[in-house]
């Protein structure tokens, strides 16, 4: 059932409104919605600049090998300082580790906590 008409809220408008309790003189411009907040903007900007310029920089530095046993093999780059420790996105928080050296760390900083 359709909503009865009704006038502008906008004082002095005597218009029938069209959106928002507004007629189509007051209502505010039509802009895209967006699903993502601002901090994770931010967080998905550092996230892309890591997977483009710091990790491909951290495995040349690092040899393509693990930092830890020397493994060629499975490599992931890993913040040293986690970033929900206060850890930063760039070269010198990265380091080279393969997938079960990686996995060891983060069981080690997770009993810590």
């Amino acid at each position: 059932m359709p909503r009865a008409a009704s006038i502008c809220l906008v004082r002095g408008c005597t218009k029938r409104t069209a959106r928002s309790g507004r007629c189509d003189d007051h209502a505010p411009p039509d802009r895209p919605w967006s699903r993502t907040s601002a901090r994770n903007q931010l967080r998905d900007a550092a996230r892309r600049l890591w997977d483009r310029r710091v990790r491909p920089r951290a495995l040349a530095r690092d040899g393509f090998a693990c930092v830890l046993c020397g493994e060629r093999e499975a490599l992931e780059v890993d913040h040293i300082l986690p970033i929900a420790q206060g850890g930063t996105w760039t070269l010198d928080n990265a380091q080279t580790l393969c997938r079960q050296c990686h996995a060891e760390k983060t069981a080690k900083e997770r009993r810590k906590q």
